[in-house]
């Protein structure tokens, strides 16, 4: 493995995120990345058994320099925190044991944004705000997503991650915010979406999760990862994305072609 150069960047101009940890190609293979978002570990509808075959993949996977996790991989605000990670301790493993072949890089999501408290100590895993890579003349910036939903406000957030009470999953509608995307961001998904598009800076690739709701606009600068949890629509999607170009598709299905209209 070649040591990672990093940076942080603290000029940000996207609300909420105030780091940027940038990266480019490893020296004499091209740049790769394999993205997946909202797992969402510790809720009853987590596809754990697909996205453990997922991660069994990537071991013979010898193209993908970056494995990103893109936020909501645990859910901090239906399991207690420390208590998600133990009984996902399999997963864990997994994942570091990825660290062998291609750089892992954890971007905090709204359910477990309480990772980014975590930082400066030796877990194994480094947590962010958001990403940028460098790809010759390529740039992509890489974020949860919660920047674009007027919703999410860090303080319930971070106190969200600190209910450390099962049952929370019990509340339908806990403070307007813990229902499922697709119903919460019901009237606002096309606002969301909007706010994203606008963010995109000329020759920018931008990808980020928390809607639920996959999909690579006309464009090819603007990608959605989708979940993981078997109540969306569509879900255990995968971006991939090297050279300047987004591939979307299900985990152990078809391709997703079909391009958004804006």
């Amino acid at each position: 493995m070649h040591k990672t150069q990093e940076s942080v960047n603290n000029q940000s101009d996207r609300p909420l995120n105030k780091q940027v940890a940038s990266f480019s190609a490893i020296k004499e293979k091209p740049l790769k990345l394999t993205i997946v978002s909202d797992l969402h570990l510790g809720y009853k509808n987590s596809d754990k058994d697909s996205f453990n075959r997922f991660l069994d993949s990537l071991q013979s996977d010898e193209e993908t320099t970056d494995l990103v996790l893109l936020g909501d991989i645990v859910d901090m605000w239906r399991r207690d925190a420390s208590g998600v990670f133990l009984e996902n301790w399999d997963i864990v493993q997994k994942i570091i044991s990825l660290k062998q072949k291609m750089r892992v890089h954890y971007v905090a999501g709204n359910h477990d944004y309480h990772v980014l408290l975590m930082r400066g100590h030796s877990y194994p895993f480094s947590f962010s705000e958001n990403l940028k890579f460098t790809d010759g003349k390529h740039t992509y910036t890489i974020c949860h997503g919660l920047e674009f939903d007027p919703h999410q406000k860090k303080v319930l957030m971070e106190a969200l991650c600190h209910v450390m009470y099962d049952p929370v999953e019990g509340f339908e509608n806990l403070f307007g915010v813990t229902q499922p995307p697709e119903t919460r961001l019901s009237e606002i998904l096309g606002d969301v979406e909007k706010h994203a598009m606008s963010s995109v800076k000329k020759g920018e690739i931008l990808v980020f999760g928390h809607t639920h709701h996959p999909f690579i606009n006309k464009s090819e600068n603007l990608v959605n990862t989708g979940s993981w949890v078997s109540d969306s629509t569509i879900h255990n999607t995968i971006v991939e994305l090297s050279g300047g170009k987004p591939r979307l598709s299900i985990f152990e299905g078809p391709e997703i072609t079909e391009r958004a209209q804006f």
